[in-house]
């Protein structure tokens, strides 16, 4: 299990440089907690909260519908955007949690 959680707080940390890269502003957050794995705010104001789903092979899970309840949830209350980073192969593709429709930072 700890093997898991290394890997997984790996892939949080690459979804965070990337979004550093585009300018945004990222908090990873503490242990695995929160509804939100990290929160990135970019220079036009937008804010993230994001949940990462990574696997060492394949495609990456999607979310229970409670993680993504509680991931929406925590996004209304800050004027967010609950965003679902999918880590493959060290690619990140990010949708929406709301209408799945695919977004870009």
């Amino acid at each position: 299990m700890t093997n898991q959680y290394k890997y997984e707080r790996k892939k949080e940390e690459l979804v965070t440089r990337k979004l550093r890269g585009k300018g945004a502003k990222v908090k990873l957050s503490s242990g695995s907690r929160g509804a939100a794995d990290l929160i990135a705010e970019f220079p036009s104001g937008k804010k993230w909260h994001v949940q990462v789903k990574a696997t060492r092979k394949g495609r990456p899970a999607s979310p229970s519908s409670k993680d993504t309840g509680r991931l929406k949830s925590s996004a209304s209350k800050n004027r967010a955007t609950p965003v679902i980073a999918k880590v493959s192969r060290n690619k990140v593709s990010y949708s929406s949690a709301r209408s799945k429709r695919r977004l870009n930072p």
